[in-house]
């Protein structure tokens, strides 16, 4: 079993023309990745114990699409070819691989939508308390100057409502970006085509 790039080996060199590693498509523009396989059963986790129909898709393989999909600008579409060495077609193994492979990703889909609505719940909780404190400061600073230990208080009312504006900033704008891209990547999956090639057919 071999997840590989086939004109390139074992290995995969980095580089930003990606156009040099990956064949392209003529009809459809989709850039290719190509996946070696000995038989259909290569697709699969090897340690799940799930019906044929259930498994999930092997793990190695997920890494080394990913890897490819970073060496692949998010505005290109993917066609994912599966070249395998036997001499016939079996069309529903094709179709399971097709199942497992979109069941996989609509999983991981699932898995960021809730880690960004997770990042925007908080964000949207560290806003309201930063409104409270700031909100708080702006109306004991109205009754003038105080003792000192007021006036420290009103002070880190004020700093502790900047600090939290900033989480807000940094958790919507910064934070978000990695799951946001992952997000975008998991969808050209589910987008991509799916090919199957055999070496045992004349």
């Amino acid at each position: 079993m071999s997840y590989s790039l086939t004109y390139e080996g074992d290995t995969m060199k980095r580089t930003s023309d990606y156009e040099t590693l990956y064949r392209k498509n003529p009809k459809t523009g989709r850039i290719i990745i190509d996946v070696a396989l000995d038989n259909y059963l290569d697709f699969f986790h090897e340690w799940d114990s799930s019906a044929f129909k259930k498994r999930d898709m092997h793990p190695d393989l997920a890494e080394f699409l990913d890897l490819c999909s970073e060496e692949i600008p998010l505005r290109r579409k993917l066609e994912i070819a599966f070249t395998l060495e036997a001499d016939e077609v079996d069309e529903k193994k094709e179709e399971l691989i097709r199942i497992s492979y979109r069941n996989y990703y609509n999983s991981l889909k699932r898995f960021e939508k809730k880690r960004l609505e997770r990042y925007i719940r908080f964000s949207t909780i560290l806003l309201l308390i930063s409104f409270v404190l700031l909100a708080t400061y702006a109306t004991l600073s109205k009754a003038g100057e105080g003792t000192i230990i007021s006036n420290v208080f009103r002070e880190s009312l004020l700093i502790g409502g900047w600090v939290f504006a900033w989480e807000t900033i940094h958790l919507l704008f910064i934070d978000t970006l990695e799951p946001i891209n992952r997000y975008r990547e998991i969808n050209r999956f589910l987008e991509a085509d799916i090919s199957f090639k055999y070496k045992g057919l004349k």
